[in-house]
C-alpha cells in the first residue's frame, strides 16, 4: 500500500453538538468525515465524525457508551495532532501521519496518558479502506474490520 505524509485537509475528527446529542456528518453539506479508532489492548472500537479544515473539536464513542472528546489542529508539514479525554477518565494524544490515497483514508496512532496504543482512521470511504486493507494489516489489528465499519 502506498502512503504519503498526511496533507492538512485529510485530518477529520468529530464534534459533540451538546450533551446527549451528536451532530451527524454529511460530507455533501459540511466539511466533515467519519472516523474510527481501535484501542489495541482491548479491541474497543470508537466511532465518530469530524468537522473543520485546519482545526476543530471532535468526539468518538464506543458501543459501551464511552465518549472521547477533544480538539485537533494541523501541525508542521500537514500532520494532524489531537488531544482528547474520555468519559471513563482516560486522556491521550494522537497524530495522523499517513494518507492512503486509493480510499482517501488518513491513518494515525495515539497513546493514552497511562499507556496503551490507539489506532485511528479517518475519511469518507472507510468501508472501502477496511474491506481492501492488506492481509498483514488485518493481522496486526486488535479490532476486526467488520466491527469498525460505520454502516
Amino acid at each position: 500500500m502506498f502512503r504519503i505524509v498526511l496533507p492538512a485537509f485529510a485530518l477529520f475528527l468529530a464534534i459533540r453538538a451538546h450533551a446527549g446529542e451528536t451532530l451527524p456528518c454529511d460530507p455533501a453539506r459540511m466539511n466533515c468525515s467519519p472516523l474510527v479508532a481501535c484501542v489495541e489492548a482491548s479491541g474497543e472500537v470508537l466511532r465518530g465524525a469530524s468537522f473543520g479544515a485546519d482545526s476543530g473539536p471532535f468526539h468518538a464513542e464506543s458501543p459501551a457508551g464511552v465518549l472521547c472528546t477533544g480538539s485537533w489542529r494541523r501541525g508542521v508539514m500537514g500532520l494532524g495532532l489531537a488531544e482528547f479525554s474520555c468519559s471513563d477518565g482516560r486522556t491521550g494524544q494522537s497524530i495522523y501521519t499517513y494518507f492512503e490515497p486509493e480510499s482517501g483514508t488518513a491513518v494515525g496512532t495515539g497513546r493514552f496518558a497511562g499507556g496503551g496504543e490507539v489506532r485511528f482512521w479517518s475519511g469518507n470511504n472507510l468501508e472501502r479502506y477496511f474491506r481492501e486493507v492488506a492481509p498483514e494489516e488485518r493481522q496486526r489489528m486488535a479490532c476486526t474490520p467488520e466491527a469498525m465499519l460505520l454502516s
